[in-house]
């Protein structure tokens, strides 16, 4: 009978979810407009039906799904997404569902819309939390995958092809991004880590003016929802790479609570290839062959820890450190052949293994202040850090062939560097739209570089004075602001004015033969800023933007120090204490159109250069060797421009994209006088090349989502070198298991291994081609774990996601 009562019961289910049914309703805005396209999904919370639809023009929907229990999400083209639990067993009439009333429904809940990439008045977004290709991988992995911004074979970072940018953490300079080598930096931060990017190509007044080709902000997870929840996110990889990290918070009504520890060790391998030919008139060329093989080890841990104190409705303190500790060893050989025409006279190697460590902690305390008014505020921060690094290398030299002697060196290189900033922002909203700001901001920083190498003679390291300095660099920067905007009917504005005050110094210990140098700068200068905004229609799906604004680049401290590298022998770096910074007036125009289901934002953006920046290469001889010595120099004015078009689809219910195209040139005219040589060289050059990127998300049977995304940048050149053109593409599988607990997720980076970095190198005497590899293809897999968090999942267009709530305990 129990048997019996058992089969009945499983007939009745099957016969239950076997039943079609048809729903119904009409979406409308709070005007009682109707809401055409809107995207609607059907989600089923016991059975694998997964029906995606959209509203007609009149905001009507039908869909004919089983009877049973859904998820509806609802994401209108602008505005919220809205969530509702529905258990359907015979054919229903939602009636009118006003979006903006849905969030006094009892069974639904209205989150904030976070699509992949949107948007903003003076910025856009590119939300890395929702991207699963990048789960496992380091922040400069997961840069590749956000609009205008490229990183090369090397790890250097651009902003629709410039290398002048500003990198920020939360809005501000931080430790996290290292002393002098940002790219490596980058390389050390999880990219699990991080909520979302917003880049400003043409920042308005309120930001720093550092960066003529903009600003790359990072904004860090931080735990918002109340009470407890965590995520824990674990990841192994080949080449070997593992991984662990946390997000865990704890909010009540008066206190917010976060940590953020991490974990990770990675081992990568790179190869390079050199071929120089030095030019001779009455000699056979010479020419030299240069083969490396990199091996990179990297143990990095740390932890992020604050609270937020809710003292009132209007008064909030924030503090917060950060901690970051890495350990590596990088092994990098080195083989050499030199040719005399056709004949090979010369072979030798050098090996070199580095021992690196690297430190850092952060500070920082918060204080806002909500006044009576809406958006009347007062907000103040402070932060302090501290970081170090320390190298230390083993170089041993082996000639073979010619004239060249064996040779063991070691260095050793410690930089320490401080920060302090101090922040107030005071925002003053009058009127239904105007808005009032005034702010200031001081930055302080000061550097240490302690740089010695010791070379082996008559079995004694001696000390080598031209490759031993110790550099002290300190630059204050003091900046005042303000800005105002208001709107008028469809037209908006924004206009601002920064003054930024501009002190630095650079000492020497060992410059100009052993005397050491004192070089000091102070400039004032201001920054005007404007953006002007037209709105065609009353739901803002058609929008023109101008905007202008001045910038300053300012050397790098690396760039302004007197100081020779030495981790390559026959290729040499040292600063330039002489160097001005670059003043940049950049304009933009952008059209921001939603078509249908398409979102589509085309731009065109010119920026002119004064004083501009170049690394000349020259040959030189050393040893008896011929090498290259680089210096950064002032070299005349140059111009950039370029056009870019980001869109977004919805192809099908199961098919979405979402890509980026950017077309850009630039036009350069100056020259640089060498005092060495007593020359002066024309480094006026133009060229043009453009870089594209496209993702296609697929969801596929048993609710996996496969994701595929690759990227191309065409070739460019400048005054002394071309670069070939590169292009890769990058493969993720995700599966939410464990009940929405859990998503496991599989990625692979560089499918094809084809991200090489090809440079074509020449100027007075000499060419150079360059082949490098920085890292192979890697295969990563990862399992993340949700506690009392909402399960992330993508939907509708641009690459729109929605959250529904994942399993408590």
């Amino acid at each position: 009978m129990r048997n019996l009562l058992a089969i009945a019961m499983v007939l009745v289910g099957v016969l239950t979810l076997a039943q079609e049914i048809t729903v119904t309703g009409t979406v409308q805005d709070n005007s009682d407009l109707p809401l055409a396209y809107t995207s609607i999904t059907f989600d089923g919370l016991d059975n694998d039906i997964f029906e995606q639809i959209y509203t007609e023009g009149d905001g009507s929907f039908m869909v004919h799904i089983p009877a049973g229990k859904y998820d509806i999400i609802i994401q209108p083209t602008t505005g919220s997404i809205t969530e509702r639990i529905e258990t359907f067993t015979k054919d229903t009439d939602l009636g009118i569902i006003r979006l903006s009333e849905a969030i006094q429904l009892a069974s639904t809940v209205a989150v904030a819309e976070r699509p992949l990439y949107r948007l903003e008045l003076d910025k856009r977004v590119y939300d890395m939390d929702r991207d699963p290709t990048i789960k496992g991988a380091n922040l400069s992995d997961a840069l590749n995958n956000v609009p205008s911004v490229t990183v090369d074979g090397d790890g250097t970072v651009t902003l629709r092809g410039s290398e002048s940018i500003t990198v920020l953490i939360d809005g501000k300079p931080s430790a996290m991004t290292g002393i002098s080598n940002i790219a490596d930096a980058l390389k050390n931060i999880q990219a699990d880590a991080v909520q979302r990017v917003e880049v400003i190509t043409n920042p308005s007044a309120r930001y720093d003016a550092a960066g003529t080709g903009g600003i790359i902000n990072i904004i860090m997870k931080k735990g918002t929802n109340q009470g407890f929840n965590a995520s824990f996110n674990t990841n192994v990889g080949i080449p070997f790479q593992t991984g662990v990290n946390a997000n865990l918070n704890y909010k009540t009504d008066k206190w917010n609570f976060f940590i953020s520890p991490y974990v990770r060790y990675g081992r990568s391998e790179g190869s390079s290839s050199f071929k120089n030919r030095f030019y001779s008139q009455f000699q056979p060329d010479t020419i030299e062959t240069q083969d490396g093989d990199r091996i990179r080890k990297r143990f990095n841990y740390g932890t992020g820890i604050g609270f937020e104190r809710f003292i009132d409705d209007r008064n909030t303190i924030t503090a917060s450190v950060n901690l970051r500790r890495s350990t590596g060893e990088n092994e990098n050989t080195l083989n050499y052949n030199d040719y005399a025409g056709n004949t090979l006279f010369g072979k030798s190697s050098r090996q070199e293994i580095e021992d690196e460590t690297d430190e850092s902690i952060e500070a920082n305390v918060g204080y806002r202040l909500e006044f009576d008014d809406k958006g009347h505020e007062l907000r103040i921060e402070t932060s302090a850090s501290f970081a170090k690094e320390d190298e230390f290398s083993d170089i041993i030299e082996r000639t073979y062939m010619g004239n060249g002697e064996n040779g063991h060196d070691k260095t050793s290189n410690y930089e320490e560097q401080t920060r302090y900033l101090l922040q107030a922002d005071y925002v003053y909203p009058h009127g239904e739209s105007a808005r009032f700001e005034l702010g200031y901001k001081g930055q302080f920083a000061s550097n240490m570089n302690d740089f010695t190498v010791m070379q082996r003679e008559n079995g004694e390291f001696i000390e080598n004075p031209f490759f031993t300095d110790v550099i002290d660099y300190d630059q204050n920067v003091n900046a005042l602001y303000t800005q105002y905007g208001n709107k008028m009917g469809k037209f908006s504005y924004l206009l601002g004015l920064r003054m930024e005050n501009s002190d630095i110094r650079i000492q020497s210990a060992n410059a100009n033969d052993g005397l050491g140098s004192d070089d000091k700068k102070n400039y004032t200068n201001f920054f005007p800023s404007a953006t002007l905004n037209y709105s065609f229609d009353e739901d803002d799906r058609n929008q023109l933007q101008v905007s202008y604004s001045k910038r300053i680049r300012r050397p790098w401290s690396r760039w302004l120090t007197p100081f020779r590298n030495f981790s390559d022998d026959r290729n040499t770096f040292m600063g330039n204490p002489d160097l001005d910074p670059v003043f940049t007036n950049a304009f933009e125009m952008a059209y921001i159109t939603q078509i249908g289901k398409t979102s589509i934002t085309p731009s065109v953006y010119y920026q002119k250069s004064t004083d501009n920046m170049n690394v000349f290469r020259r040959r030189a001889e050393f040893n008896g060797n011929q090498i290259f010595i680089s210096q950064p120099v002032n070299a005349g004015d140059e111009v950039r421009y370029g056009a870019e078009l980001v869109a977004a689809t919805q192809f099908t219910s199961w098919w979405r994209a979402f890509g980026n195209v950017n077309f850009y040139g630039y036009d350069a005219n100056g020259s640089y006088y060498d005092p060495i040589s007593d020359t002066t060289y024309d480094l006026s050059g133009d060229g043009f090349s453009w870089f594209g990127r496209m993702s296609n998300t697929f969801s596929l049977p048993s609710k996996i989502d496969m994701q595929v995304s690759g990227f191309y940048y065409g070739g460019s050149k400048n005054a002394q070198s071309e670069r070939d053109p590169m292009y890769g593409v990058d493969l993720a599988l995700s599966k939410d298991i464990l009940a929405g607990a859990g998503t496991l997720s599989f990625n692979v980076r560089d499918l094809f291994e084809t991200r090489r970095r090809k440079v074509f190198n020449f100027g007075p005497g000499y060419e150079s081609n360059m082949d490098m590899q920085w890292r192979g293809r890697q295969f990563t897999l990862n399992f993340a774990y949700r506690i009392n968090q909402k399960k992330k999942r993508e939907r509708g267009m641009n690459g729109g996601v929605d959250e529904a709530e994942g399993m408590e305990f």
